[in-house]
């Protein structure tokens, strides 16, 4: 399980691509999320909940959690 946002306030468990894939995620050491492949991230699991998210201009991954 890998920490995100830009204040290290969400746990993210894994996140989703566009076609509903699962792909665990982890970040370098500047925060900015990592996969397997190059992927267009669309949702993030949270606690086993789904919400939607995307990976910003500079690499960090955005949860709505809202």
């Amino acid at each position: 399980m890998g920490w995100f946002s830009r204040d290290d306030s969400v746990r993210v468990d894994a996140v989703m691509d566009t076609d509903g894939f699962t792909w665990r995620a982890s970040y370098d050491e500047a925060g900015r999320v990592l996969t397997e492949v190059p992927v267009v991230v669309d949702r993030a699991i949270v606690d086993d909940f789904v919400y939607p998210a995307y990976v910003d201009g500079a690499g960090y991954l955005i949860v709505e959690l809202d």
